[in-house]
């Protein structure tokens, strides 16, 4: 992957790819000092990093559960941590790990002492294509998913492929959704690239997963770039993420992959365009076998339409609304004020009982 330079709305961001894993702190300056917030498990699967942590004298805060981690009390002991190793606002945070710890990392990075420097090393597809691009970070608040945030840059992002060889099946597909996502409002064209190469994806073709990581990435730079504080056209890259966000709202206490919610949450905004007659046929049976081309499981995933309504009503970025996006072609979302709440409750308890058969 060619090194990607793009203009955020706040700071120049640079984003580079590391060859393998040897190499992969290569990039950071030596005269400050860093602290790595780590998914344990990541360190678990690629041995050589907690030694390439310790020989560079950088500090290691290990997370094992990083869903159930992305609260306050995981943000107070982290703070605390940073605060007893006397870091100042010229260190470095360094997150190494999938969206969760991208997410972590980057609202710790971005709140202490009002904003300290920050690299993020995504881990996985989910997190090299979304998380990491466009300076959001979060954590969960109660039952509200990512209910605490900022926007926040980090200096540099550092992605390295080799890292996908090491997840399951379903954590591999986890990313997936976010591309498609990014094809569906983005052209037909890139839609049709997706299509044409889904049995290489499936089998982890090297070349064309860099080169997808690479489309996918300057897909949302370019919205991020226009939009950086989701005033306007930034609010497209939540297409299905209203009902994604509920499903995952009310599926907390048995956490599910983010990638999951979202393809649900997008057949959902698909079949909603469709029920209000804003999609053609044809365009909503195409962008529907686009979602059903990969084996998602959702076994795991529960389902209730009361739950689910109440859960989007209290989604950050609704007035008072419920604001969805949905599509009216591909390439063209549409946001719909919902005011209709007894309409999108029904569709929601028809979808739930087609779904489920």
């Amino acid at each position: 992957m060619k090194k990607i330079v793009f203009e955020s709305g706040q700071d120049e961001v640079k984003l580079v790819s590391a060859k393998n894993l040897d190499d992969l702190f290569d990039s950071l300056v030596t005269d400050i000092k860093y602290c790595v917030l780590a998914d344990r498990k990541v360190l678990d699967m690629h041995n050589s990093l907690r030694e390439q942590i310790k020989n560079r004298n950088f500090e290691l805060y290990e997370i094992s559960n990083p869903e159930e981690e992305k609260s306050i009390d995981s943000y107070t002991n982290i703070i605390d941590f940073l605060d007893s190793r006397s870091f100042k606002r010229s260190d470095c945070i360094v997150s190494l790990g999938g969206g969760a710890i991208t997410d972590l990392a980057g609202f710790v990075s971005s709140t202490y002492m009002r904003g300290l420097n920050y690299v993020q090393i995504p881990t996985s597809l989910l997190a090299q294509v979304d998380a990491s691009i466009g300076g959001k970070t979060a954590i969960n608040y109660g039952k509200i998913k990512n209910f605490l945030g900022t926007f926040y840059n980090p200096s540099l992002i550092i992605i390295s492929p080799e890292f996908l060889s090491t997840l399951n099946e379903q954590e591999y597909l986890n990313g997936f959704a976010e591309v498609i996502k990014h094809s569906l409002i983005t052209s037909e064209n890139a839609v049709d690239k997706l299509i044409e190469r889904d049995e290489k994806i499936k089998n982890r073709d090297s070349e064309t997963l860099l080169e997808i990581i690479e489309e996918s990435i300057q897909i949302k730079a370019s919205i991020v770039t226009e939009d950086f504080t989701e005033k306007g056209k930034r609010k497209f890259l939540n297409f299905g993420h209203t009902f994604a966000h509920g499903i995952e709202s009310i599926n907390l206490s048995q956490p599910i992959l983010h990638g999951h919610a979202v393809i649900i949450g997008m057949m959902m905004a698909l079949d909603y365009s469709k029920h209000l007659e804003l999609i053609d046929i044809d365009v909503y049976e195409k962008s529907m076998k686009l979602l059903k081309s990969f084996n998602f499981d959702f076994s795991n995933i529960r389902l209730s339409s009361d739950e689910i309504i109440e859960a989007m009503k209290s989604d950050k970025k609704n007035t008072n609304t419920i604001n969805l996006v949905l599509l009216k072609d591909i390439g063209s979302p549409y946001i719909l004020e919902e005011t209709n709440e007894e309409r999108l409750a029904s569709f929601i308890r028809n979808f739930i009982e087609h779904f489920e058969q």
